[in-house]
Formats: structure tokens, C-alpha cells, sequence
């Protein structure tokens, strides 16, 4: 036990070693990546920790469980919290951390599971030095070459923190739900519900290694499907408040729409992928330890998902590209059991000569490795970005006001600024589909000027065809030259007002203007009409919008009875509203955005609350039923003991 220790500690100084500048890192050349929409989160949560409910930073606003995974954002808030440090440093430091735990925990989950050190420290050592993927995958050299540290790249380039962090989490949630298959046992069943939940919520991705996985450890033992199933719904118990039904059939219509998954194509490989699992599965049955049968079926999965999209352009799952990290473990999980059973069965000599040969190999691999890292450590002067200046200014001149960014810029924008921003986030957890269609309708400059009206915005930066910015997302960069007047130009990076009668997003108008049909594309623009005459005719009172915190606000206006107040922010049931304690009605409009009926006459106070909505209360009450429960069980066992 006190050696395996010893090689966790090993284990850890080796990846500390190797990636020891982003620890303290601030911001690297990585700005078309969302790394920085996550900083923003962990400087969101730092700040408002008693009112995080609602999030109005992304996509007209949110929940705030529609956002983003939590976990990496809330360790950052931690962590800069206690520290000191800014969020892109604390952000860092949570990310390399999770780097140097990858190795250590699939060494702990291969020791547990195979009770073979050699298997175990084998895998961990070549997870440590060595990229199985861009060997295997010509995609992947690109940037790393074969003997680079795809990991580390992916990390440091495309924002993989909270992938990072759910794939080193990942093995210690098998570790414990095997436990619980083999052994049972308050602890383990504790451990493995809690550690499936946490690993979820660090990345999408954890869920699918917990389907996966679990399935491939029920197939490998020949039982605990039962205890699997428990431990499955009492993890997401636990974790619904974060997960709430709501937000799973967002992101399952989002994210398999886009990438139009639902075709009988797709059945069929599915079928395929399958019938290959069974094959496995019943190849598998001959070998004699149930760790080499879990380690076959679930490289099944982990191979088929990304090879099969980068060698025969599959998609089996959404995103399949990115499961790289999956993949690299498993490799070495199955390198680790091949070279464990090599050197078992060779003569003394040779045993000696191949552990020398591998021992210099992965000495020079670290060193590789360790190069590698000092290349990726390029900073950046934050300040001298177009992304920042473009920040600065709006922030200084447009406070408070909503404004379209796009590009690279829309991920760093909050990093620094507390404007609302009509798009940002990701698209798959956006709760609003009308303002999704509108962003896309902008993009490509079908009745932008309108859309961007209608929506609240005051603003929109467009970057040029010269542009320093990844994305260049407009159609046509030069879209708005001699209709909106310019507010701001650097270079080929502009900044537009959009005329607006007030830069309030809550309006008096008539009910008769509130939208009543759903646009049925971009084009269709006659739902919007009425409400776009209503925001700019002067004979209505303006309504000022003042927010005490992200979830309490006030809107004070004149008004009479037949007036009410649209007030431009994703409706969701979790909004309420009152006027000197007595409650409103507060419905959703046809463009998904709140509506208030106050009812007064003369000079009137709207009080905007956003709180837990029924799904939430019966989620947070199943959250507090399976930690007691799970409490209960310990204090059993330890009572017994």
C-alpha cells in the first residue's frame, strides 16, 4: 500500500514537472477558445455567491445551470477566493491540476481493479509520456506531431479544462462503482454515486464514460446491473438541481439536432457498434480476469467513438472528435496489460532489457515532454488584444447595456465586463430557440437592423475580413457601413450603435403589441412588427431597469392599466413579480421573453424576482433526499462497525 503511494506521488511530480508554467499561467494565445466563457463564469460565481440563480451575461440570459458545467468554474471561484489570485490564473491552476490527477487516478482505478502494479503503473507512466491518439490519428500531428502531448495542446489551445477535469475524475468513479458491483457496501455505493455525479458535472463527456463504463462493468463481471441502475438514479438525485430535466432535453435536442444525428445512418452504425460490443463481449468471455474483459469492452467504446469519426467520419455521438482523452486512456490501459504479460513471460535477460529500453524511452518522452510545454507557454499582453479593446470600450462607454459581440471577443467579454451580452455561451444550452434563430439571422444579414432591435441590443462589434478575430462569423463583415452609425473603429474591428428610443430593456407598450406568434424563420418579421413600432414611439413612458443583484431587479415607469411591461430577458417560470407586495402576472411573449402585467395607474414600481420554479423545488428536495439517505447509510455501517 505505502508503495503505491509512493507512485502516486511520483506520478504527480512527473506531470507537475512537465507542466509546471501553467500553474501560474495568466492568458495565453488561446482566445478562440471558450476557456474564457468559463473564467467569466468563475468570476460570476465569485462575486455573487448568495445571488447566482440567474446568469444574465449569455444568450438574453438563464438559468444559471444552463450556463456551463460547474465544477471547473466553482473550483476556479474557490480557489481565486482563497488565494487572491485573478480567475484566469486560479482557472489554470484548477486545469493543471487536473492534468497532473489524470495519470494518478487511472493508476488507483488499474492497481484496484487488475491488482497487478505492474498493469497499473505501466498505463499511468505511458498516459504520463506518451499520445497513443496522435499516433494513431495523422488529424492530430498536426500541431503535436506524433511524440507531442495532444493533453496538454488540447488544454492549453482549444479550452479542455473541464474535459481535462471529467476525464480525471472519471477512473476514480469506476473504481468506486466497481467496488460497489463486486463488494457492495454503504461506503462504496456513497463514493460511487457521489464521484458519478461530480464527474458529470465537470463535462458532458463524464456522462458518457459513466454510461459506458458502467455498462462495460456489468458485462465484465456478469452482474450488478441493479446496483449500477441504483447508483445511476441516485447520482443524478443528488446532482439534479445542477442537471434538472429541463436542461437535459435542452441539451439533447440542441446538441443532436445540430449535428442531425437522428438518420437511419445513424441507426445503422449504432446496430453496428452494437453487434461489434457482443462480439466482444463474447470474445471476451474466455479470459480469465473480469479487469481485461472490462478493459476490451470498453475500449470498444472509447475506440469506436472518435477513430470511427476520424478514419470513416462516423458519428455515433455528438462531438465524436473530442474524446480523445478517453481514448488515450484506454490505450494505455490495454499497452499496460499487453506489456505486463510480455515481460511476465519472457527470460530474465530480455525482461531487463525491455524495462531498461522503455525506462529510457519514456525518460527521453518526458523530456519531450517537457519542451513541448515550455513551446505552448506563449502569453499574451491581454491588453494589446482587439478582443480587449473592444471590451474596454463598451464597458466604459455602454455600461450596463446589452450589446452583440461576436467572434473570439464574445468569450473574453465578460471575463472583464458585467453587460449582458444576446449571445455567447454555448448554443446547445441556450433555453431561448427564437434567440438562437435571431443570432444566426445577424450573422448572415437577414433583417439584422430589426432583429437586433427587437432583442435590446445597443450595440454590435464586427470584425473585419482583416480582423485578427478565429471566427469571422458575419456573412458580410461590411453589412451595417452607412446604415448604423459608428460608435468605435480600430484597424478593420468596428463597433455600431443600433438606434434605440431607450437603452432600458424593459419598455411600456400596449398589450396589443405584445408578440403573439412565433416567427417561423428569419424571414418572417410580420409577428415583430407592431412590438418594434411600440419601442420607438415617443407617446409611450420609458421604464428604467435597475438590478439590486443577477436575480432582483426593479422597473419604474408611468403607466396605466392597459399598458404593460415587456421587459427584453429569456422568460422563464422562475420569474415572479409584484407591485407593493401584491403579485403580478408575469407570462412569456412569442419571441421567449418576459412579459409583466402590473395593472397600475400613474407612477408604478415593478419588482422582478427570480427564484426556484417547481421542477427546481421537487429537484433541490430529491438532492437533499439522497444525501441524507447516503448520510444514513454511513452512520449505519459505522454504527454496526
Amino acid at each position: 500500500m505505502r508503495r503505491a503511494w509512493l507512485y502516486c506521488l511520483g506520478l504527480l511530480a512527473l506531470n507537475a514537472w512537465i507542466c509546471h508554467e501553467l500553474f501560474t499561467a495568466e492568458f495565453l494565445h488561446n482566445l478562440s477558445s471558450n476557456e474564457a466563457a468559463i473564467e467569466a463564469l468563475a468570476r460570476f460565481f465569485r462575486e455573487h455567491r448568495a445571488h447566482y440563480e440567474w446568469f444574465p451575461w449569455f444568450n438574453g440570459g438563464m438559468p444559471i445551470e444552463f450556463a456551463y458545467q460547474p465544477l471547473l468554474p466553482l473550483l476556479s471561484a474557490l480557489t481565486s477566493a482563497l488565494t487572491g489570485w485573478s480567475d484566469v490564473r486560479a482557472l489554470h491552476a484548477v486545469v493543471a491540476t487536473a492534468y497532473c490527477l489524470a495519470p494518478v487516478t487511472l493508476f488507483l482505478f488499474a492497481w484496484d481493479y487488475s491488482e497487478s502494479m505492474a498493469v497499473s503503473l505501466t498505463a499511468a507512466l505511458t498516459l504520463s509520456v506518451a499520445s497513443p491518439a496522435a499516433m494513431l490519428v495523422r488529424a492530430l500531428r498536426i500541431q503535436t506531431g506524433p511524440w507531442g502531448d495532444l493533453r496538454l495542446y488540447n488544454i492549453v489551445h482549444y479550452g479542455e479544462g473541464s474535459h481535462a477535469l471529467g476525464a480525471a475524475l472519471l477512473p476514480l468513479a469506476l473504481l468506486f462503482l466497481r467496488r460497489a458491483v463486486v463488494y457492495g457496501g454503504a461506503r462504496n455505493l456513497a463514493a460511487a454515486a457521489a464521484l458519478c455525479g461530480i464527474t458529470v458535472l465537470a463535462s458532458p463527456f463524464g456522462a458518457i464514460g459513466i454510461v459506458l463504463g458502467s455498462v462495460s462493468i456489468v458485462l465484465a463481471e456478469g452482474r450488478g446491473l441493479k446496483t449500477v441502475l441504483f447508483t445511476g438514479l441516485a447520482s443524478w438525485c443528488w446532482i439534479s438541481p445542477w442537471l434538472p430535466p429541463s436542461l437535459i432535453v435542452t441539451m439533447k435536442g440542441g446538441t443532436w439536432s445540430a449535428w442531425g444525428l437522428l438518420t437511419i445512418r445513424t441507426g445503422v452504425i449504432a446496430l453496428a457498434a452494437f453487434a461489434l460490443l457482443a462480439l466482444v463481449w463474447f470474445g471476451t468471455r474466455f479470459l480469465r480476469r473480469p479487469f481485461h474483459r472490462f478493459t476490451c469492452l470498453f475500449a470498444v467504446w472509447m475506440c469506436a467513438i472518435p477513430l470511427g469519426y476520424f478514419w470513416f467520419g462516423l458519428r455515433v455521438v455528438p462531438v465524436p472528435y473530442r474524446y480523445q482523452i478517453e481514448l488515450e486512456m484506454l490505450l494505455c490501459l490495454l499497452f499496460g496489460i499487453l506489456a505486463a504479460y510480455g515481460l511476465s513471460h519472457a527470460g530474465p535477460r530480455v525482461r531487463a532489457a525491455a524495462i531498461v529500453v522503455l525506462c529510457l524511452a519514456g525518460a527521453r518522452q518526458a523530456n519531450v515532454y517537457r519542451h513541448y510545454m515550455g513551446g505552448l507557454d506563449d502569453k499574451v499582453n491581454i491588453r494589446q488584444t482587439v478582443e480587449y479593446k473592444v471590451t474596454d470600450w463598451i464597458d466604459r462607454n455602454l455600461p450596463g447595456q446589452r450589446t452583440m459581440v461576436a467572434g473570439d471577443t464574445e468569450y473574453l467579454f465578460n471575463v472583464f465586463s458585467n453587460n449582458p451580452q444576446f449571445s455567447a455561451g454555448t448554443g446547445t444550452t441556450a433555453p431561448n430557440p427564437t434567440q438562437l434563430m435571431t443570432v444566426a439571422a445577424i450573422y448572415r444579414g437577414q433583417n439584422a437592423v430589426l432583429w437586433l432591435k427587437v432583442f435590446g441590443n445597443q450595440a454590435v462589434y464586427v470584425p473585419g475580413p482583416a480582423s485578427p478575430d478565429a471566427y469571422h462569423s458575419y456573412a458580410d463583415a461590411r453589412m451595417f457601413e452607412g446604415v448604423l452609425p459608428v460608435l468605435w473603429h480600430e484597424a478593420d474591428d468596428t463597433i455600431y450603435a443600433v438606434p434605440q428610443r431607450s437603452p432600458s430593456l424593459a419598455h411600456v407598450i400596449p398589450r396589443a403589441a405584445v408578440v403573439g406568434r412565433q416567427p417561423r424563420g428569419e424571414q418572417d418579421v410580420e409577428p415583430v412588427r407592431a412590438y418594434a413600432a411600440a419601442l420607438d414611439d415617443p407617446s409611450f413612458p420609458l421604464a428604467d431597469l435597475a438590478w439590486k443583484d443577477p436575480s432582483h431587479g426593479a422597473v419604474r415607469a408611468r403607466m396605466d392599466r392597459e399598458q404593460v411591461v415587456s421587459i427584453q430577458i429569456t422568460y422563464d417560470r422562475g420569474w415572479r413579480a409584484s407591485v407593493r407586495g401584491r403579485d403580478v402576472p408575469v407570462s412569456r411573449d412569442k419571441l421567449g421573453l418576459i412579459v409583466v402585467e402590473p395593472g397600475c395607474d400613474g407612477d408604478c414600481q415593478v419588482d422582478l424576482f427570480f427564484g426556484a420554479r417547481p421542477e427546481m423545488r421537487i429537484c433541490r428536495t430529491l438532492s437533499v433526499m439522497a444525501t441524507l439517505a447516503a448520510l444514513a447509510l454511513l452512520v449505519r455501517r459505522a454504527s454496526r462497525a
